[in-house]
C-alpha cells in the first residue's frame, strides 16, 4: 500500500506503526465483509419466504391430520381382517370335520353297497343253482323223453302230489303248515 500524502517515509515511528495497524484492521474488516457477503449469498439461496413457510407448515398439519385418520381407518380394517381370519379358521376347521364325516359316511355306504352286491350275487348264484336243480329234477320227473311214463316215488305218491310246506295266514300271524297239494286243487 502506498504511503499517504503528507506523511514522510522516515518520519516518526509511532505514526508508521499506527498506519500499519490501521491498514491491518481495514484488511481484516474487508475480509470479514467478504465472508459476510458469502454467507448472505448462501442464506439467500437457502432462504424461504414467510408465505412459503406458512404454506408448507399448513400442508404438514393437513398431512398429519390425514395420517391420523388413515391410522384410525387402518386400525378398524385390521380389526375386521382379524375377525374375518378368525371366522375363516373356524369355518376351515368345521369344513374339515364335515369332510371327514362325509368321507366316513361315504366309505360306510360303499361298504354296505359292496356287501349288498355280494349278497345279491350270492342269491343269484343260489337261485340259479336251484333252477338248475329243479330243471334237472323236472327232467327226471317227466323223464328225459316225454314218451316215458313218470316215475313213482317211494312214498307211493305221484311226484306231483308230494308233501309241500304252505304258509297259512291267521289273525295271530303267518304259520307254516305241511300238507298235500295236488295240481289244480289248492288246499286251505
Amino acid at each position: 500500500m502506498a504511503t499517504p500524502v503528507g506523511w514522510a517515509q522516515g518520519g516518526s515511528g509511532s505514526v508508521c506503526l499506527a498506519f500499519d495497524q490501521l491498514r491491518d484492521v481495514i484488511e481484516s474488516q474487508e475480509e470479514l465483509i467478504h465472508q459476510l457477503r458469502n454467507v448472505m449469498v448462501l442464506q439467500d439461496e437457502n432462504f424461504v419466504s414467510k408465505e412459503e413457510f406458512q404454506a408448507v407448515e399448513k400442508q404438514l398439519v393437513e398431512e398429519k391430520a390425514a395420517h391420523a385418520k388413515t391410522k384410525v381407518l387402518l386400525a378398524k380394517e385390521e380389526e375386521k381382517l382379524q375377525f374375518a381370519l378368525g371366522e375363516v379358521e373356524v369355518l376351515s376347521k368345521q369344513l374339515e370335520k364335515e369332510k371327514l364325516a362325509f368321507e366316513k359316511a361315504l366309505s360306510t355306504v360303499k361298504s354296505k353297497a359292496l356287501q349288498e352286491s355280494s349278497k345279491k350275487d350270492q342269491l343269484i348264484t343260489k337261485c340259479n343253482g336251484r333252477r338248475e336243480a329243479r330243471v334237472s329234477s323236472q327232467a327226471n320227473i317227466h323223464g328225459i323223453y316225454p314218451s316215458h311214463p313218470a316215475p313213482v316215488s317211494r312214498a307211493g305218491f305221484h311226484p306231483n302230489f308230494g308233501p309241500r310246506l304252505r304258509i297259512q295266514a291267521s289273525p295271530s300271524g303267518p304259520h307254516l303248515r305241511k300238507g298235500l297239494q295236488g295240481p289244480g286243487r289248492p288246499r286251505k
